[in-house]
């Protein structure tokens, strides 16, 4: 069942097809003399999230971060899990980030301003430094000080830089939101519907996963970090998520891709053994058959659910992702939730990153992001207290409990690719990080090697002469990554 070497056009046609109608938006929304912000900002996020959820960076991401298998020629090919990233996914990622979402959200914010609609602005600067977040975590340095700007030739500032600069903005967000003022995105905010206090909650959280990103690097962030613990954090109820729905062009792009070529069902996106079998399967966890199906010809006994390595063959034998669950219709997107921020929570007390280290702390909210990441992808309490109740999960017990919190991370963010490579590289020194992947079969990088970045698109290298002199090699790490 190999899928063709022209699948990745066909994907990002689907992409592009499930953005259409979402808003009723079929031109460019600049095109129009009298702009609203509030249309601005819909298109923006509906771009940021077909993007996210399809065949441009969410599943290149998964197969060359090892969170997905693509079961090699009997499923969707070796291309991704060997880092041979489609110059289209490339291109068009770099164009969302740009030209479609940032330009949109960056001219919602002037004219929003302009108008003196503080709180308008301020969801399109939240909105917009957590989309421009990603993309430096995707190639590191990129434009940023000089890009919206009638610089032809914008330089490339440094991934610290930008990273400041995003709390910054962050920062100025919370103090332009009024909740005496009624005037807000309210119809196109498909996160919390005009909720201010639910969209400082996702500032605050933003702000924390950005500090925890840089503060190996950058130590001063401990203080940030303290005070953000402490803060009004996002929680079950406030999680930030695209929504899609069962219906003619508002279903989820991943699952539109099966829909039109494999009717529906999942035969090419296969579960990774590094997940499965070396973190799920030994704990036995109760998210297995949610997250996996067991492939066609499994037995049932041990290896019912069995994952493939990357870069391997796979075969009828090997489980694959669940489509009724993580690939349905209307699976949301999420983009940040209140366990990977509870997670955040218990590593800065276990680590003692600008609070006092209280492993008792950590591992209360170590349960706490446990019990909403098993009740987001719907496993029963009981199963869920049972599960949370091993001995294997008591930070204040176990040998290192560091490893135990990074694995159940890493396991929560299996199908949101980018979140999860970011984790990995975060995760530890090289040598010690959690996955401690390996340099897939074939991949063009020296032994012991991963991705840790994607090749900057070939357009904006050769139109840009402001661009990197020295291009980064892919496995070479980002500022943040030490």
């Amino acid at each position: 069942m190999k899928i063709t070497k022209y699948i990745g056009i066909l994907v990002i046609s689907l992409l592009i097809q499930s953005c259409e109608g979402w808003l009723d938006i079929n031109e460019n929304p600049n095109a129009v003399s009298e702009i609203s912000p509030e249309y601005l900002f819909g298109y923006a996020i509906t771009s940021w999230s077909g993007n996210r959820t399809g065949g441009d960076s969410h599943l290149p991401i998964a197969f060359m971060n090892q969170t997905y298998a693509t079961g090699g020629d009997f499923g969707w090919g070796y291309a991704e899990d060997r880092y041979d990233i489609s110059p289209y996914s490339k291109g068009n990622t770099w164009k969302m980030y740009y030209a479609t979402s940032g330009s949109n959200l960056k001219k919602a914010i002037e004219i929003a301003e302009s108008e003196g609609n503080g709180n308008v602005a301020a969801q399109c600067k939240i909105a917009f430094a957590s989309m421009f977040y990603e993309c430096t975590m995707i190639w590191g340095d990129v434009p940023y000080s000089e890009a919206w700007t009638s610089e032809s030739y914008p330089h490339f500032d440094a991934q610290k830089d930008i990273l400041d600069d995003l709390i910054s903005l962050l920062d100025e967000a919370i103090l332009e939101i009024d909740n005496s003022d009624p005037v807000k995105i309210i119809t196109e905010d498909v996160f919390f519907g005009g909720n201010l206090d639910k969209w400082v909650k996702f500032a605050n959280s933003m702000k924390l996963k950005i500090a925890m990103v840089m503060v190996d690097a950058d130590p001063t962030k401990e203080s940030l970090i303290g005070n953000l613990v402490s803060s009004e954090l996002i929680d079950e109820n406030d999680n930030v998520e695209f929504p899609y729905y069962n219906e003619a062009d508002h279903k989820n792009p991943k699952f539109r891709l099966l829909e039109k070529y494999n009717g529906g069902v999942n035969d090419w996106f296969f579960a990774n053994s590094i997940i499965l079998d070396g973190m799920m399967k030994p704990l036995d966890d109760p998210r297995i058959s949610i997250f996996y199906k067991p492939g066609k010809e499994a037995v049932e006994g041990d290896d019912y659910y069995k994952g493939v390595a990357t870069a391997t063959e796979a075969d009828y034998s090997y489980s694959l992702i669940n489509e009724t669950s993580l690939i349905k219709a209307d699976a949301s997107d999420l983009i940040l939730s209140s366990q990977e921020i509870k997670f955040l929570v218990a590593e800065a007390y276990l680590r003692g990153l600008g609070v006092t280290q209280d492993k008792t702390t950590a591992d209360m909210y170590f349960k706490q992001g446990l019990n909403d990441a098993l009740t987001y992808y719907g496993v029963e309490q009981t199963d869920i207290d049972d599960f949370i109740s091993k001995d294997e999960f008591d930070l204040t017990t176990v040998t290192d409990p560091l490893v135990v919190l990074r694995i159940q991370q890493y396991v929560d963010l299996q199908d949101r690719s980018l979140e999860a490579w970011v984790q990995a590289r975060r995760s530890g020194v090289k040598g010690s990080e959690i996955p401690n992947l390996s340099t897939p079969k074939g991949a063009p990088v020296p032994s012991g090697e991963i991705a840790r970045r994607w090749d900057y698109p070939n357009n904006e290298l050769s139109g840009n002469k402001n661009g990197p002199k020295e291009l980064p090699k892919l496995w070479d790490a980002m500022w943040f990554d030490k």
